[in-house]
């Protein structure tokens, strides 16, 4: 598994498609990337599993019987503004996607469509919503809880400094993209009369209080973080 299909792996998905060939194929892609993988061949029944399950993302084709994904995505975010929903569509069903201006959907991928493309818009919606996550893994036994602020590192809280903090967070939030050293100086320190050798030791602080080294140097730009798969 790359790095970045990381971001997956302590997630779980909702699928709902109503061709069954197409539902077992994706359905066995996705359940290698996900934690759990829960299908329907109807909005009706997908809007249930979605409310027993509270899945981290719903992949939903937009023409099924019953209910139409159009119609479950609208009744999901009557509720819930937050979970990730990606509409699977037709080329000859761009009339559709008109009627899905106002839902927040997070993305569409148009049938068939191809490997690369299907793992990129998965993986984009996902980051989107890393804010309204409570957890980000770095590693298997390394996350970061946004809900208390606070770094564990095999179930035991790692006690970090207030810059080492306020540096990892940026590094997440801005995850995958590398940050420049400009940007962490201002968000940091403001401007003031900082040397880099600032930031090398806030990064030395943190690889030796968790033992890993999930910040990464980008000569000549800045720093990102590199998600370690164990």
């Amino acid at each position: 598994m790359t790095k970045d299909l990381m971001l997956f792996k302590q997630k779980t998905v909702l699928f709902i498609e109503d061709d069954n060939i197409i539902k077992n194929q994706i359905s066995e892609v996705l359940s290698m990337l996900f934690d759990e993988v829960f299908t329907s061949d109807n909005g009706k029944d997908g809007l249930e599993l979605y409310k027993l399950h509270s899945p981290d993302l719903i992949i939903s084709d937009i023409k099924m019987p019953i209910m139409d994904g159009l119609s479950l995505a609208e009744k999901i975010r009557n509720d819930d503004y937050n979970t990730p929903i990606i509409l699977l569509t037709n080329f000859n069903e761009k009339e559709y996607l008109l009627n899905a201006a106002n839902l927040s959907v997070d993305g569409y991928i148009l049938k068939p469509f191809e490997f690369n493309n299907f793992i990129t818009t998965i993986k984009k919606s996902l980051q989107r919503n890393l804010k309204n996550s409570e957890q980000f893994f770095l590693a298997e036994d390394l996350f970061f809880n946004f809900t208390t602020s606070e770094l564990y590192y095999k179930n035991c809280v790692v006690h970090l400094g207030v810059k080492e903090l306020e540096l990892l967070k940026l590094l997440i939030e801005n995850y995958p993209k590398t940050v420049t050293k400009d940007e962490i100086y201002s968000a940091l320190w403001s401007y003031d009369e900082i040397s880099e050798s600032s930031i090398k030791n806030l990064i030395l602080r943190i690889r030796k209080k968790i033992e890993q080294e999930i910040i990464v140097s980008v000569r000549g730009l800045g720093y990102r973080l590199e998600i370690l798969n164990n």
